[in-house]
């Protein structure tokens, strides 16, 4: 799974997962972790659940379909 916030405000947080050995797609926006503090500075934890990824930071959790 990869992660992207966009640098400015933080407004913007992608998910993407893996397709194939080589390759990510667009899974979901993230607006539950967006804005302040910042993904990268929050301490996160990935788990599965019930066959969906769980991301749970300081600021939300989001639920990802692999």
């Amino acid at each position: 799974m990869v992660l992207t916030q966009d640098g400015y405000d933080g407004d913007n947080v992608s998910v993407y997962t893996e397709h194939g050995s080589f390759h990510y797609v667009y899974n979901r926006e993230a607006g539950e972790l967006s804005g302040f503090p910042r993904v990268k500075d929050q301490a996160c934890e990935l788990i599965t659940s019930e066959g969906t990824l769980l991301l749970t930071c300081e600021t939300g959790t989001v639920s990802i379909d692999p």
